[in-house]
């Protein structure tokens, strides 16, 4: 479901239908010419779980790049909400966590979701600012943590010519194709 504003903002929200409650994923902003600043996408379902990619500061990173000395520039940050429309738990996971400036990653990234609780993505390998061919899979399971939260740890489980349209989730067990061979990894 989605909810726009008169400022040209978007709110994003997952629930469990008929009557469930409204679990907030994140914003899309109108972007200026050099992009937005706040952007929600790549959804993805799974029982009752929901995921949103989402990023801010892009715009103004992309400012501050061509206007400034880049080591006065922030990184853009980028992360993934996920939420289970059932209980209202949520977890909020970092990506490109060492993300150089001025680096603009594409992005969204490729996600895959378990029903069962667990999430992986493939993030661009950077060398530098510079994004380079190399993929890397993340995954985490999610763990209930206190009343609304999921903790989550994410690892890096591989990296190299990773097929996107691969990644995949049977349960916990997280499949891909790597240099096309298939790989298979189940998450605790």
């Amino acid at each position: 479901m989605t909810r726009a504003a008169r400022d040209a903002i978007t709110t994003h929200y997952a629930c469990l239908r008929p009557a469930g409650q409204a679990l907030d994923l994140g914003v899309d902003e109108l972007g200026s010419i050099y992009g937005s600043d706040a952007t929600t996408g790549g959804f993805r379902a799974a029982g009752t779980y929901v995921a949103a990619q989402s990023s801010s500061g892009e715009a103004a990173l992309a400012v501050c790049a061509r206007y400034s000395n880049t080591r006065r520039c922030s990184p853009a940050q980028h992360w993934l909400t996920v939420v289970d429309t059932e209980n209202g738990r949520r977890a909020r996971i970092r990506l490109y966590a060492s993300l150089p400036v001025p680096a603009l990653v594409p992005f969204p990234v490729t996600l895959a979701l378990s029903p069962n609780g667990a999430v992986a993505w493939l993030e661009n390998a950077t060398a530098g600012a510079n994004v380079i061919s190399k993929l890397r899979l993340w995954a985490t399971v999610l763990t209930p943590r206190g009343g609304s939260g999921f903790a989550a740890a994410p690892a890096l489980i591989d990296t190299g010519s990773i097929d996107p349209s691969s990644v995949r989730f049977e349960e916990r067990t997280l499949s891909w194709v790597r240099d096309l061979e298939r790989h298979r990894r189940e998450l605790h």
